[in-house]
């Protein structure tokens, strides 16, 4: 619309110069091609009056034009289409023989930028009052389907003659889409190359911008120079649905919404070179708050260059650069991130009250429903094709939850040609470190977890459990653990992840002191509810654990555990052997629990030896093992030939946790133990002698035995 005021003063008002003489007797349809070749003339423009040209005399004679076509002399392109023109004239002017144009509408009028792309001008009135006065301009226009409003001011019209049309002042306000943009500034060399200079200012709802804009069209593109200053920009004013970023697992339409489709612009990066900077006090995006951020953008050329000087976010500084070049090359990001504290409670939404809740000791003692745990998402691998990027973290603390924090937190990450790869040097968590790599490739649709753990004090890493009125778990001494995970695995969803996963999961805790306050409350783990089910004797006293050890082996979503799962206590000791298979989470377990001796427990709890889980990992099922050995026992009891019956049913290993970490990197950490420990060999002797000393009471009691038996297990 630069010219368009100008067009319009040559279209209308050069045409009426010495016509009003015979306005009442002539037919200014005649003088169209006289009229045209004056705006050439003085304009410089093609002009075609297709419709008719009118007269009216009231209070304030007009013209009216109809279908005024305007394009360029040298090609015939197209500038301006005019559907309806009106011009009314100042009375008094007449009467010294001059002619003012006092207020000039128009409607239905195309601007074209292109041969074929336009602005549509729906409304437009300039009202011009005395030569001297400002001009006032109201406007309502359409452009690429928006409504765009608004009124202004511009300097007189003797003000832009005498400046040659290089200079006017203007202070307009428009309003689109609920914006409300005010602008007051120099428009100069309106004619020629025109540019402004001025300062701007933009609300919306809840967000102010305000800053210092220029721009310059005398080169082949414009040249934008702004400053964007805000006390606040809540990002959440423009977004029309919130979008988490807590999760790094996306559902399908989360990724098909907000990531399919999505290219860069870069014809329009062509289209305009500009510098800004940006001093923000506060900008929101959801719940987070970024604080103080100082920077600068350079586009020139097509390659967009932001460069971040600081912004602190979540108690974090951060720093960096971003590159966006051309379509052959992805956006380049580097940000360097430090900082004190980082509390991830303020920034994460409360779980859904059916979502587990995972700690460290869930690898002994707590949920592993991998159903539940890890519902069927797709991995978002369109994220890591759309830039590359190097990051580096060096945080003081981050703050899981109230009870549980990792200190000295050193990692860098980048991510090229759509792989990732994260890199934890180093993190400390309960006086321990973690390190470790984690990839993800987007080319092949793989994934990688090799990470491990030393020295962690499990109470120091949960104080939870270093709390001795906690109702759950309190750890009076030791908690020292070790883990490693390595874990490679591919596909596009969690669920094919399960199936394909290939590795080891190891954990490990060395000597300690615990008391397990309720297993009720512990409720949802497959050796809790075999404690409940055979009715041990473990709680409410203290727990003097010699070791406890978790091993995984993984293979093509199948978790073997060769005797991998062992606690090995004073007076309790389980061993588990079996499979667990993440295609299913269908379970096939032997377990051997035992505690105390016979006068703690009933018969039916020694049975615990010939233990067995089948089910899934959600709904276990505990029975009888239906080995042969088990039979022969079961038997023995019926017919009260019990006298061999207890050194068949216990064949305890003296140094569990040794044979569970066996071929393992960590083989020689437990000691091999050849005799049977003392607490356990009593206790199993106890309880043969007192089955050998049953007698004809056994077989008495065999009915009542093989009831409790079918009530306890299932059978």
């Amino acid at each position: 619309m630069k010219k368009f005021l100008i067009i319009l003063a040559f279209v209308i008002i050069v045409p009426i110069v010495g016509i009003f003489s015979f306005l009442a007797f002539a037919d200014l349809n005649n003088y169209k091609p006289e009229i045209e070749n004056l705006v050439k003339k003085y304009a410089n423009l093609n002009v075609k009056i297709n419709g008719d040209l009118d007269v009216a005399f009231s209070l304030k004679p007009n013209i009216e034009l109809n279908d005024v076509l305007i394009s360029k002399p040298e090609n015939d392109q197209k500038i301006a289409q005019i559907g309806h023109a009106v011009v009314k004239f100042s009375i008094l002017p007449l009467f010294k023989k001059e002619i003012v144009a006092d207020t000039v509408e128009t409607s239905n009028t195309n601007i074209y930028t292109s041969e074929k792309d336009y602005v549509t001008i729906n409304s437009l009135k300039v009202e011009m009052g005395d030569f001297n006065e400002p001009i006032s301009v109201v406007f309502d226009t359409n452009v690429s389907g928006l409504d765009i409003s608004g009124d202004g001011v511009l300097s007189s019209l003797k003000d832009i003659q005498q400046s040659a049309y290089n200079n006017s002042d203007i202070d307009a306000r428009v309003k689109v889409m609920g914006y409300n943009i005010h602008y007051k500034g120099k428009l100069n060399d309106i004619q020629g190359a025109f540019n402004t200079k001025g300062l701007y200012n933009v609300v919306y709802k809840n967000t102010k911008i305000n800053g210092n804009l220029s721009v310059d069209m005398k080169g082949e593109k414009p040249a934008v120079k702004i400053d964007i200053n805000s006390d606040l920009i809540d990002v959440n004013d423009f977004t029309a649905k919130n979008v988490s970023y807590n999760g790094f697992l996306i559902s399908d339409a989360f990724a098909e919404e907000y990531i399919s489709g999505t290219t860069i612009p870069y014809d329009y990066l062509r289209m305009v070179d500009a510098d800004v900077t940006v001093n923000l006090k506060k900008v929101t995006v959801e719940d987070i708050e970024i604080k103080d951020l100082d920077g600068d953008l350079n586009l020139q050329n097509g390659v967009l260059k932001v460069n971040v000087k600081k912004a602190s976010a979540m108690g974090l500084n951060v720093n960096g650069s971003a590159k966006i070049d051309s379509p052959k090359n992805r956006p380049y990001i580097k940000l360097n991130i430090q900082g004190n504290e980082l509390d991830v409670n303020k920034f994460t939404k409360p779980a859904k009250p059916a979502a587990k809740k995972i700690s460290f000791m869930d690898l002994f003692i707590s949920r592993a429903e991998a159903s539940e745990l890890v519902p069927n998402t797709v991995i978002p691998y369109q994220y890591l094709k759309m830039v590359d990027a190097d990051i580096n973290a060096d945080i003081k603390k981050i703050v899981v939850n109230p009870e549980v924090t990792i200190n000295n937190v050193k990692a860098d990450a980048s991510v090229k040609n759509g792989a990732l790869k994260a890199n934890v040097k180093n993190a400390l968590i309960g006086g321990g470190n973690v390190s470790g790599v984690i990839g993800l490739n987007a080319q092949n649709k793989t994934a990688s977890v090799n990470l491990k753990g030393s020295n962690i004090i499990v109470q120091e890493a949960n104080k939870a459990f270093s709390n001795a009125s906690n109702k759950e778990l309190y750890i009076k001494s030791g908690g020292k653990t070790d883990f490693s995970v390595n874990i490679n695995t591919s596909g596009a969803n969690t669920d094919q992840y399960l199936a394909n996963s290939n590795g080891q999961v190891i954990a490990f805790m060395d000597p300690s002191v615990m008391k397990i306050k309720s297993l009720e409350k512990l409720q949802g783990n497959i050796i809790v509810q075999i404690l409940q089910a055979v009715k041990l004797n473990v709680t409410n006293k203290d727990l003097n654990l010699r070791c406890a050890v978790v091993r995984g082996d993984i293979s093509s979503g199948k978790i073997t555990f060769p005797k991998g799962i062992a606690i090995d206590a004073k007076d309790f000791y389980l061993v588990a052997n079996g499979t667990l298979n993440l295609k299913n989470d269908k379970l096939d377990i032997d377990l051997q629990p035992f505690s105390g001796n016979i006068s703690d427990v009933n018969i039916s709890s020694i049975l615990g030896s010939l233990l067995k889980v089948r089910g899934t990992v959600k709904h276990p099922s505990i029975a009888l093992n239906q080995t042969e050995t088990a039979k022969n026992v079961i038997g023995a009891i019926a017919t009260a030939g019990a006298y061999n019956v207890g050194d068949r049913m216990f064949s305890a290993d003296g140094a569990p946790c040794h044979t569970a970490l066996k071929n393992t990197a960590y083989a020689d950490h437990f000691k091999a133990d050849t005799s049977m420990r003392g607490s356990v060999s009593s206790g199993y002797n106890s309880t043969q002698d007192s089955i050998k000393g049953l007698g004809k009471e056994i077989k008495n009691q065999a009915k009542d035995i093989k009831n409790q038996l079918k009530g306890l297990f299932g059978q």
